[in-house]
């Protein structure tokens, strides 16, 4: 094979086919989609592939059935499950009428991946990190992950040939390279480098933890790889399904939505109510990684990318979420640490310290209003 047909070790399945077949159609393209097994639920071929897509691939590129599975997602982290794999829609439990829609992936891009691709003469592909949910950050160079183009907003792109040199990822709307990197990112990046390194450090346990890597102790105490991605999958649904207190989740998150995480990119869309780390854009995405870190690692600073005021995010998240859904979950040893059990336990301590004070300073200013209204 040519060094451009051969997959590289970090590239996504469906990016090496699609390298394959530009100009070549092989006659399988219809089958590498979504599927549903026996109990109905949906499989991704870059997440799963069947073996009989395996050997008909490996059959028509002439190469290993090993080397193409070991692409697949589910190859690479056993743990990683629906929630933590980006979704751009997946189907709801409930029947659409006229059609059966198939869940699609959300691919993102690092702009300085695509540039060293260019910088090394190598033609662009997609890395298999790039469709995994629990990473914004490009693991590589900690550098903020892009689902749009940064010149017109689009999120429609393809690989194809440049005027000169290797394939290059090119927006389909403006027609302009995507290896550019967002302006935004580059004005920011000296004041919010130390906050970023904090959430692509907590990304790099979340990501380990799919590949069944135990935590780091120091900062993840009494912490397994499962409890770790339940924890962060939890609190993504607390916030997500949280109504009767609308403006203190606003609250938090507009402590974190600041310029240094959006990148000045509007987060117009609300957290979705099932997999909402999955369905996120990554902008949202980000900001929710953010939230999660600031209450499960212990070693996350937010520096002095905001002035930091108010409440601890895990006090927020306290008052925000039902309090029997924080009881279901804290009870559940295989979802909840015991580490976490104690810190949701002080936090609605200070909480109910809080409303104590409030309640005595409310009393306080009463009587002094009607001391100086009788006098």
């Amino acid at each position: 094979m040519s060094a451009w047909l051969e997959p590289f070790a970090d590239e996504l399945l469906s990016s090496w086919l699609e390298r394959r077949r530009r100009g070549h159609p092989p006659p399988f393209d219809a089958n590498f989609r979504a599927y549903q097994d026996a109990k109905g639920h949906w499989h991704h071929p870059d997440v799963h592939p069947q073996q009989a897509m395996i050997h008909a691939i490996a059959a028509r590129y002439d190469a290993a059935p090993d080397k193409i599975s070991h692409l697949a997602l589910g190859f690479r982290y056993r743990k990683i499950s629906d929630p933590f794999i980006a979704w751009h829609y997946f189907p709801p439990d409930y029947p659409v009428w006229g059609s059966i829609p198939q869940p699609t992936l959300r691919r993102a891009w690092c702009s300085r991946c695509l540039a060293e691709d260019f910088a090394a003469d190598r033609t662009a592909y997609i890395r298999a990190d790039w469709v995994v949910a629990a990473l914004s950050f490009c693991p590589r160079h900690r550098w903020p992950l892009l689902d749009r183009c940064i010149t017109c907003g689009s999120g429609n792109w393809t690989i194809k040939r440049a005027t000169r040199g290797p394939p290059r990822m090119f927006c389909n709307n403006c027609h302009r390279s995507l290896e550019r990197a967002h302006p935004k990112a580059l004005e920011v990046e000296v004041v919010a480098r130390p906050f970023w390194d904090k959430i692509a450090a907590f990304e790099a346990a979340l990501r380990g933890a799919l590949g069944e890597k135990v935590p780091n102790q120091f900062r993840f105490n009494n912490t397994s790889a499962r409890q770790l991605l339940e924890e962060t999958s939890e609190i993504c649904l607390l916030l997500s399904r949280c109504h009767a207190r609308l403006a203190l989740r606003d609250l938090l998150f507009e402590r974190f939505a600041s310029p240094a995480l959006t990148l000045s990119q509007d987060c117009y869309q609300d957290l979705p109510y099932e997999m909402p780390l999955a369905l996120a854009e990554v902008p949202l995405r980000r900001c929710v990684l953010a939230i999660c870190a600031a209450i499960l690692d212990s070693s996350f600073e937010t520096g002095n990318v905001w002035e930091e005021d108010g409440e601890p995010a895990l006090d927020l998240l306290a008052q925000i979420a039902s309090d029997s859904a924080v009881d279901r979950f804290v009870r559940d040893r295989r979802a909840c640490s015991s580490t976490l059990e104690r810190q949701v336990s002080a936090a609605r301590q200070r909480n109910e310290r809080r409303e104590r004070i409030w309640q005595l300073r409310h009393a306080v200013k009463s009587l002094e209003s009607l001391f100086r209204s009788t006098v």
